[in-house]
Protein backbone atom coordinates (compact mmCIF):
# COMPACT_ATOMS: atom_id res chain seq x y z
CA UNK A 1 0.00 0.00 0.00
CA UNK A 2 1.83 3.48 -1.11
CA UNK A 3 1.82 6.06 1.73
CA UNK A 4 1.97 10.10 2.13
CA UNK A 5 2.79 12.45 4.60
CA UNK A 6 -0.22 14.54 4.08
CA UNK A 7 -3.26 13.64 6.26
CA UNK A 8 -6.09 14.19 4.87
CA UNK A 9 -4.70 12.56 1.40
CA UNK A 10 -3.77 9.64 3.07
CA UNK A 11 -7.42 9.16 5.09
CA UNK A 12 -9.42 10.66 0.87
CA UNK A 13 -7.02 8.47 -0.64
CA UNK A 14 -6.82 5.24 1.44
CA UNK A 15 -3.13 5.62 1.94
CA UNK A 16 -1.03 4.62 4.93
CA UNK A 17 0.27 8.52 7.07
CA UNK A 18 3.76 8.39 6.61
CA UNK A 19 5.75 10.51 9.14
CA UNK A 20 9.00 10.93 11.24
CA UNK A 21 10.26 13.57 13.79
CA UNK A 22 13.78 14.76 14.67
CA UNK A 23 14.82 14.24 18.11
CA UNK A 24 18.36 15.69 18.15
CA UNK A 25 20.19 12.10 18.65
CA UNK A 26 17.61 9.83 17.11
CA UNK A 27 14.71 9.78 14.16
CA UNK A 28 11.84 8.62 14.41
CA UNK A 29 9.28 7.02 12.03
CA UNK A 30 5.71 6.28 12.51
CA UNK A 31 3.64 4.64 9.96
CA UNK A 32 0.01 3.70 10.63
CA UNK A 33 -3.55 3.36 8.53
CA UNK A 34 -5.37 6.94 9.33
CA UNK A 35 -9.09 6.27 9.56
CA UNK A 36 -11.83 9.31 10.30
CA UNK A 37 -14.58 8.36 12.69
CA UNK A 38 -16.54 11.03 12.46
CA UNK A 39 -14.85 14.01 14.38
CA UNK A 40 -12.04 11.35 15.95
CA UNK A 41 -8.92 10.28 13.61
CA UNK A 42 -8.10 6.85 14.22
CA UNK A 43 -4.19 5.84 13.71
CA UNK A 44 -4.92 2.41 13.45
CA UNK A 45 -2.01 -0.65 14.05
CA UNK A 46 0.17 2.46 14.60
CA UNK A 47 4.29 1.48 13.78
CA UNK A 48 6.41 3.65 15.67
CA UNK A 49 10.03 2.64 14.75
CA UNK A 50 13.93 4.25 14.68
CA UNK A 51 15.39 5.01 11.59
CA UNK A 52 18.85 4.00 10.73
CA UNK A 53 18.93 2.01 14.08
CA UNK A 54 17.78 -1.40 15.59
CA UNK A 55 16.96 0.51 18.62
CA UNK A 56 16.21 4.18 20.12
CA UNK A 57 15.71 4.69 23.85
CA UNK A 58 13.84 8.11 23.36
CA UNK A 59 12.35 8.64 26.78
CA UNK A 60 9.11 10.06 27.98
CA UNK A 61 9.79 13.41 27.16
CA UNK A 62 10.23 12.20 23.41
CA UNK A 63 7.02 10.27 23.65
CA UNK A 64 5.23 13.79 25.06
CA UNK A 65 6.93 15.74 22.23
CA UNK A 66 5.40 13.24 19.51
CA UNK A 67 2.40 12.96 20.72
CA UNK A 68 1.89 16.31 21.22
CA UNK A 69 2.99 17.02 17.53
CA UNK A 70 0.94 13.99 15.97
CA UNK A 71 -1.86 15.85 18.16
CA UNK A 72 -1.20 19.17 17.00
CA UNK A 73 -1.73 17.67 13.03
CA UNK A 74 -4.71 15.88 13.92
CA UNK A 75 -6.70 18.86 15.11
CA UNK A 76 -4.59 21.37 12.36
CA UNK A 77 -6.58 18.27 9.89
CA UNK A 78 -9.88 19.13 11.80
CA UNK A 79 -10.43 16.46 14.01
CA UNK A 80 -11.48 17.22 17.88
CA UNK A 81 -9.92 13.89 18.89
CA UNK A 82 -7.05 11.13 18.22
CA UNK A 83 -7.06 7.41 18.34
CA UNK A 84 -4.20 5.60 18.17
CA UNK A 85 -3.83 1.51 18.37
CA UNK A 86 -1.52 -0.84 18.11
CA UNK A 87 0.50 -3.24 19.28
CA UNK A 88 3.95 -3.17 20.92
CA UNK A 89 6.44 -5.34 18.96
CA UNK A 90 9.28 -4.54 20.80
CA UNK A 91 10.22 -3.04 24.63
CA UNK A 92 9.79 -4.13 27.52
CA UNK A 93 6.09 -4.72 27.08
CA UNK A 94 6.53 -6.48 24.07
CA UNK A 95 2.64 -7.89 22.87
CA UNK A 96 1.12 -5.01 24.72
CA UNK A 97 -1.76 -3.94 22.54
CA UNK A 98 -2.00 0.02 22.72
CA UNK A 99 -5.27 1.93 23.03
CA UNK A 100 -5.37 5.92 23.49
CA UNK A 101 -7.47 8.30 23.17
CA UNK A 102 -6.56 12.00 23.06
CA UNK A 103 -9.61 14.97 23.24
CA UNK A 104 -7.67 17.81 20.86
CA UNK A 105 -9.11 21.27 22.56
CA UNK A 106 -9.17 23.72 19.94
CA UNK A 107 -6.72 26.70 20.53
Amino acid sequence: MASTSDLRAAIEQNLLFEWSIELGHATIELLAEPIAEGETLHLKDIAVYPRAADTADIGTRAVRMIRNRLATRARRAGFSKLRVTGTRLSGAKKGRSVDVTIDLPHR
